[in-house]
């Protein structure tokens, strides 16, 4: 019988859980003996009126004390997206003993990466078109998943249940500020913080791939980059994602 793993998936800015769309149900079908807890950032999802943190090390602090497998003193393995990754990465370095692997998609680290290159100045006007607009959960999503994917076959198939989803946990335009502040600010240890995989896409449009570049360089790793992708590769291409989990 094979062995069970714990899995802990976290999303990025301004997504919930619900956001990783059908690619929840994918990984669990993949990894059937395998347990899976999904968690929302504070700010994002179900937790979308609470304000967000301005450090990562705040993020790392709040989920640990709501990830069950610390509660029971069981090890796991992350699968992280974006900011997501870089609390993963804030929690390998403070608590080593706790994750055992970690999978890090479309991430990015201050001094590794110049500002340029961890927000494509062309998403900016994107952006500010979703101020005052957080009650259009249409409008929010068509502009969002226009950013961070590339598929429009894709996007067809997920967008209804992300619109509903963002109307019953709409995003407080504050928290995506914070949680963007907390990321400019976040810098990578020298080097890996534990046993890691990167994942980026050379067709990234909202972070430049040169990012997950540069972090494999500085940590003498090796990045595994999908051709096509936008920066929400679970979204994009899950089966691809499924197939390069550690």
């Amino acid at each position: 019988m094979a062995t069970s793993r714990n899995w802990l998936l976290l999303r990025g800015l301004a997504r919930g859980v619900g956001h990783w769309g059908s690619f929840s149900e994918k990984i669990q079908q993949h990894f059937p003996n395998d347990k899976f807890e999904f968690l929302d950032l504070p700010g994002n999802g179900i937790r979308h009126e609470e304000t967000s943190p301005i450090k990562i090390s705040e993020y790392v602090k709040d989920l640990r004390a709501r990830c069950s497998y610390v509660q029971k003193g069981e090890s796991f393995q992350v699968l992280s997206v974006s900011l997501g990754a870089m609390i993963t990465v804030e929690w390998m370095k403070e608590y080593p003993h706790e994750i055992s692997k970690a999978t890090l998609v479309c991430t990015s680290s201050g001094g590794f990466s110049p500002f340029y290159r961890r927000f494509i100045a062309g998403n900016i006007p994107k952006g500010l078109k979703l101020i005052g607009r957080e009650k259009d959960e249409t409008f929010w999503e068509k502009t969002v998943l226009g950013m961070i994917t590339n598929s429009h076959e894709r996007r067809e198939e997920e967008i209804g249940a992300m619109i509903e989803y963002t109307k019953r946990y709409p995003m407080n335009p504050q928290n995506v500020i914070r949680q963007m502040f907390a990321a400019s600010r976040y810098r990578f240890p020298d080097s890996a913080p534990g046993d890691v995989r990167l994942l980026g896409s050379h067709g990234d449009r909202l972070v430049s791939p040169t990012c997950t570049l540069k972090i494999a360089e500085k940590w003498g790793v090796r990045a595994e980059m999908h051709p096509w992708a936008g920066h929400d590769v679970p979204i994009d291409d899950p089966q691809w994602l499924l197939e390069h989990l550690l």
